[in-house]
């Protein structure tokens, strides 16, 4: 479809932060193909957030999906939700939908029953049957971003970076400014401890052990949901706990000045990666990281391989070896990354090397 008209685009990306930055690159390509347009985002509370400040959006309507919850909702009430985003559509009367997910069957069905006369999307268990423009599911073994950029190039014909961007605000940067000077911190590591899936989470008291050995001369700030289990439990030595306490804005600013990010697979090193910033992730066997890794130069991955992986476990049913990583390496590996002497992005754990990786801190 030519870029030079004044359509009206809509794009359907209602998932959470991690997946809304992954995303960045495709709604900045889509905003430089189609100058004109406007274009509007669907995109869940968080994901808005997250977004904010890109200008990749001539609007952006706010949409809780409730059949991507973590916790699963009753069919429905995940039939509805479906209902009520596909009504919003229908009333926008846009010339061009876009559906981004290619994992799940109700946002195939709501592409196809949208009254747009331009319709991409993938057909998942034969929802696409009005799709008109269906996009060939991306290969498994491919990066999220990549894969978003398929779908790009399947819309636009060319291709566009595949590289994550983020932008803090300047009410954001100043809030944190003052904090970190009323708590006179000059350097600091940020934790973000808990993840969405317990299956992905290495454990509060690891947390605490790491901590103990990286907060010898720099602070310690956690961040994360208030809710989050376990999260008012990590209070070693020097840690300050802001759980709860910032915007995702807020968060942003906090991460964009940090020394290192550690994490699990989750918002925060995905937030780094976008703006540039080290970051140690802990990650799991319930996903690829060739697929949901945070993907930047300065982004460190320490993987455990083990048999049942990816097990795609919201909680684990085995006794999640895949992050059986002791405190001591990780935490000599952070050190690594902080000095500049970390020479390869993924460190591969092995439990008999261990006392080949023995070392000082």
């Amino acid at each position: 479809m030519e870029n030079n008209t004044k359509l009206r685009i809509a794009v359907i990306k209602p998932d959470g932060i991690g997946d809304a930055v992954l995303a960045s690159p495709f709604f900045l390509g889509l905003r430089k193909y189609y100058k004109d347009a406007h274009i509007t985002a669907f995109l869940s509370p968080a994901g808005a957030r997250v977004l904010d400040g890109l200008k990749c959006f001539d609007e952006v309507k706010v949409f809780d999906a409730q059949w991507l919850k973590y916790e699963p909702r009753p069919f429905y009430t995940r039939w509805m939700s479906a209902l009520e985003l596909l009504m919003q559509l229908n009333k926008g009367s846009y010339d061009m939908v876009i559906g981004m997910r290619w994992q799940d069957r109700l946002t195939s069905l709501i592409v196809s029953l949208s009254n747009a006369k331009q319709r991409y999307g993938y057909d998942i268990g034969g929802m696409g049957f009005s799709i008109n423009n269906v996009v060939q599911h991306p290969p498994m073994a491919i990066h999220v971003t990549e894969k978003n950029m398929l779908l790009f190039k399947a819309i636009t014909g060319e291709k566009y970076p595949a590289k994550p961007v983020l932008k803090t605000d300047s009410k954001s940067e100043e809030s944190i400014g003052a904090l970190l000077k009323k708590g006179n911190i000059s350097k600091y590591i940020v934790f973000h401890p808990v993840s969405g899936h317990s299956s992905k989470d290495w454990g509060i008291d690891k947390y605490n052990g790491l901590a103990e050995y990286l907060s010898r001369g720099i602070k310690i700030i956690v961040i994360g949901a208030k809710e989050d289990k376990g999260i008012n439990n990590l209070k070693a030595r020097h840690v300050v706990n802001l759980a709860g306490m910032l915007t995702i804005g807020e968060i942003k600013a906090l991460i964009k000045h940090a020394q290192l990010v550690i994490g699990n697979d989750s918002m925060a090193v995905h937030i780094a990666a976008a703006l540039g910033v080290k970051s140690l992730t802990l990650f799991s066997g319930s996903a690829r990281y060739q697929e949901w890794g945070a993907c930047g130069d300065k982004s460190y991955i320490i993987d455990k391989h083990v048999r049942c992986s990816p097990c795609g476990l919201a909680k684990c049913n085995q006794k999640m070896e895949c992050l059986d990583v002791p405190v001591d390496f990780v935490a000599y590996t952070a050190l690594q990354i902080m000095k500049g002497k970390q020479e390869q992005n993924l460190i591969k754990f092995k439990a008999k090397g261990q006392d080949e990786n023995k070392m000082k801190l």
